[in-house]
């Protein structure tokens, strides 16, 4: 795909020369480890990969390269374990091997039960999307606006049914779902988690569930991983294995994009490329010394 465009040499690392580079990185990528000079020459960086937390502490060394993060690859894949995690966990589908004469359903529906939604980027939004189009009563909050992350406390956080976690990693939002989080909530709540582990403490989510038997989770992700044998045989927790932004087209869609940043870089002028990628733009996203 490189080689077709044209103007470009594909080389890897350890081949890697005092031309001028692109550099295509992934979650394992430290720049630290890197060559200086690499770094020096590199002029633009494609992380294809939506997370980007491990660039934190990286800050001094890509301030002044541009950094084109993949958010719209996966988003759709992890709203869509969003939203089938909160089907699974609030509608129970029954089945009549005979005929149910009764006809009876004792359920209640989607419609006007309030949901939280952390996070309002590419995931949050199709998510909040959704689920306002089936008449939920969605509450977003959006990390990008300031003190919003606080913003349960004095709102009616103790109303929602469904938490939803859809939200970055950084130092002002690790452990944002703690002790005092959980004390807030009601009795009966579906958390679920397909973001970043370390948003939760664990120890405080386990608390919450062994006292609250009515409550639920579904998480993607952990704190570790792979998770800890302690989560096996928990009984108010569905696990899976960070595998809610994967599906069958996944290679092809990193393909498609890291070949559309490639092609625009080449064609198009400076503005005009940063224009078109403000909202994958990682500069764009550190605000006052935070990743968000």
């Amino acid at each position: 795909m490189v080689k077709s465009l044209g103007n470009l040499d594909y080389r890897g690392l350890k081949n890697s020369s005092e031309l001028d580079t692109i550099l295509i990185t992934n979650t394992h990528t430290q720049l630290r480890e890197l060559p200086h000079q690499l770094l020096n020459k590199t002029k633009l960086i494609i992380h294809p990969n939506s997370g980007y937390d491990h660039f934190i502490h990286e800050h001094d060394l890509w301030q002044n390269i541009p950094v084109i993060i993949g958010h719209t690859i996966r988003a759709q894949a992890v709203a869509e374990y969003s939203i089938g995690a909160l089907f699974q966990g609030l509608q129970d589908l029954p089945q009549h091997l005979t005929w149910h004469k009764e006809r009876t359903w004792n359920r209640t529906l989607l419609k006007g039960t309030a949901v939280w939604i952390f996070g309002h980027g590419h995931i949050g939004k199709i998510i909040s999307d959704t689920l306002n189009a089936l008449g939920m009563k969605v509450t977003n909050v959006d990390p990008f606006q300031e003190n919003c992350l606080k913003s349960w406390k004095e709102g009616n956080i103790s109303e929602a049914r469904v938490i939803i976690s859809a939200m970055s990693l950084n130092q002002s939002t690790r452990h944002i779902f703690n002790e005092e989080f959980f004390s807030a909530l009601s009795d009966k709540v579906l958390f679920i988690n397909g973001a970043r582990g370390k948003l939760v403490d664990e120890s405080a989510l386990k608390s919450y569930l062994l006292s609250h038997p009515d409550s639920f989770a579904f998480l993607d992700v952990f704190e570790k991983e792979p998770f800890a044998e302690e989560w096996h045989g928990f009984p108010q927790v569905w696990k899976t294995s960070h595998i809610a932004g994967v599906e069958k087209d996944l290679d092809q869609k990193i393909l498609n994009f890291e070949e559309m940043v490639l092609k625009d870089y080449l064609s198009l002028d400076e503005a005009s490329f940063f224009r078109k990628y403000a909202k994958e733009l990682l500069q764009n996203k550190w605000i006052k010394g935070v990743l968000i």
